[in-house]
């Protein structure tokens, strides 16, 4: 079907890929068009009478919401990562071409939009965590990136390695990936490996070495703690940092068969001591803890002794312990050990 306005656009699936005048990829087939999209198709001057798109699932005359449209994008993105999750056993290499067209404009899109938080409730809702877990890190380590300032060629890396980050997972055995409980000492050992067969696998696959790199360093960390090869701040690429910061956040806030989501406020905390620790990178993870905090400013919370409060201001040097008011009175909770946030609840 073809629209008359643009608004209409909005909840309808496309039908082909939209191109700028040079051929570039704007817009992927079987994206769920939102607001996001229309303006990407105003500013590109793309004639709304030729985007074709059809109906999804809701009423006609019904607008879906932007629930409907997350859900929608999760399904969608974790289909296209089985897909491709396949084509690579059978085949034993990475179908770069398809992901660069079917996934990474898909990921860009959602991590320019200022709703990823709700995005992340629906993939946490969703019910494989390895898949979900994927699309999470790709979507914060590309919005970690716009916050740092990156370039779009250093963007579009970045994505492309979130994205295969923990592609050499499919080269563990089975049992371990679908494993309900804590790993064994043992198992661990074995898991740790899918950094070096990702890596492996990615420069097989003929994928530019930077982002095999990144698939091999992402669990390294500054101090030389991480793995596989211990290596330290000054040894890992810039990028390696940002996913394996992505990766560290959804892990902490995803449910997982053998744990449940750490709370808000605590994984704030956790990885404010791992900055302390010289386990992240300072200005990397006070940024992140920065952006993190700034959008909970106006959010409910409950203190440690009970009382109920609300976040005005965040502070920057400790992004842990924002000022916060309670009743009439204002409290910069950087200043005082007596009381701390238990619980963000809304």
């Amino acid at each position: 079907m073809i629209c008359a306005q643009y608004d209409e656009l909005v909840g309808k699936q496309l039908l082909h890929d939209i191109l700028d005048t040079r051929g570039v990829l704007l817009i992927p087939i079987e994206t769920i068009l939102t607001d996001a999209h229309i303006e990407k198709l105003q500013q590109f001057r793309i004639d709304v009478m030729d985007i074709h798109v059809e109906e999804l699932d809701w009423p006609a005359d019904q607008a879906p919401s932007r629930e409907s449209e997350e859900r929608k994008w999760v399904h969608h993105t974790e289909s296209k990562l089985k897909e491709i999750e396949t084509f690579i056993e059978k085949n034993g290499k990475v179908p770069t071409e398809e992901i660069e067209r079917t996934i990474l404009p898909v990921i860009l899109n959602v991590s320019g939009q200022s709703n990823i938080y709700k995005l992340f409730t629906q993939l946490k809702a969703g019910a494989d965590y390895r898949y979900n877990h994927s699309i999470g890190v790709a979507i914060m380590a590309t919005t970690i990136g716009r916050w740092m300032k990156l370039d779009e060629p250093e963007l579009h890396l970045l994505t492309t390695a979130a994205s295969l980050c923990d592609i050499g997972m499919i080269k563990l055995p089975s049992g371990l990936l679908q494993k309900t409980t804590g790993l064994m000492p043992h198992e661990y050992e074995i898991m740790k490996q899918h950094t070096v067969m990702g890596h492996q696998l990615l420069l097989d696959s003929g994928v530019d070495s930077r982002v095999a790199l990144i698939a091999l360093q992402h669990h390294e960390r500054e101090d030389g703690s991480g793995y596989p090869n211990r290596l330290t701040g000054s040894q890992l690429d810039p990028l390696s940092r940002i996913v394996g910061l992505a990766d560290m956040y959804m892990a902490m806030t995803t449910e997982r068969p053998h744990r449940a989501a750490m709370p808000f406020y605590q994984v704030v905390t956790q990885l404010f001591d791992e900055i302390t620790l010289g386990r992240l990178e300072s200005n990397l993870g006070l940024t992140f803890l920065s952006r993190l905090m700034s959008a909970q400013i106006g959010s409910d919370i409950i203190l440690s002794d009970g009382r109920r409060g609300r976040i005005v201001l965040n502070n920057t040097n400790y992004p842990n312990r924002p000022f916060i008011k309670v009743g009439n009175e204002f409290i910069d909770l950087s200043k005082t050990g007596a009381v701390r946030i238990k619980e963000i609840v809304g």
